[in-house]
This record gives structure tokens, sequence and C-alpha cells, in this order.
């Protein structure tokens, strides 16, 4: 896993500088930013590797960052997504194909958690965040 431009301390819970985002991301950087539209600007990357049998547990990305995009790479995964309504919770999966790109904003981003199971076969993910809008 390497992070660029911003990295999540877990130690001191907050956000801190991580190495330059790489000119080798600049293209796709363009890319996912055209794809959000104009206010689109990219922060923080994290690159991420799942070996077979791995996956990542229910979780909602740090409140620091708004817009989630994810690059999906080598075999698909399933991206399970869950609410709690009442007592229980209302489920939804998404099949993340290689090369597809998915954008968190909104409820899925601040309401619902996200998973993967562990995968089937190796797996990368490239996930860009754009940074949350600050109110004051």
């Amino acid at each position: 896993m390497a992070s660029f431009g911003f990295r999540y301390d877990y130690t001191l819970r907050r956000l801190q500088p991580a190495e330059p985002i790489p000119d080798w991301l600049g293209p796709l950087i363009g890319q996912v930013e055209a794809y959000g539209g104009p206010s689109t600007k990219i922060a923080q990357v994290l690159c991420t590797e799942y070996d077979t049998g791995v996956g990542i547990g229910w979780h909602r990305d740090k409140p620091h960052f708004g817009r989630i995009f994810g690059l999906s790479l080598g075999s698909s995964c399933k991206f399970r997504f869950r609410r709690a309504v009442g007592e229980k919770w209302q489920r939804y999966m998404l099949e993340a194909a290689p090369r597809s790109l998915y954008m968190m904003s909104g409820e899925s981003r601040e309401v619902w958690e996200h998973s993967i199971p562990p995968v089937e076969a190796k797996r990368y993910s490239i996930t860009f965040r754009t940074m949350a809008d600050r109110k004051t």
C-alpha cells in the first residue's frame, strides 16, 4: 500500500503529509478529474495490492476526504455497501470489473459503509480522493 499527497496517521488520528503524487499518475488524475467535473481536484492517491484471499472490512473513508474515485485493476471484485435501517442493514453489491472506475459521493460516501470480501485472484486498486469541503 502506498499513499501520496496525504496519509492518515491512525496513532495521531489525523492527516499527515505523504510523498508527493508521482508524475506517472498525472494522466490518470487528469482523466478522473475530467470525469468528476470542473470542481474536482484530486489531493490524495492510495495504491493498494490485494493478494488472493485478501479483502477489506466494513468502513467509511475518513471525513477529511470528499469524493472518492476508485480504479479497479487485476481481478474483478464484489464491492459491498450497507447502511443501518432501524435494527437491520440495507445492503447493495456492485461488481467492480477490471479497468472500471467508481465514484462515491453524497449518501454513498457519508451514510453507507463499504467493504470488499476476499478476492479470488490478485487485484489492484488506485483510489483518488478530493478533500472535503470545510464548512465554516
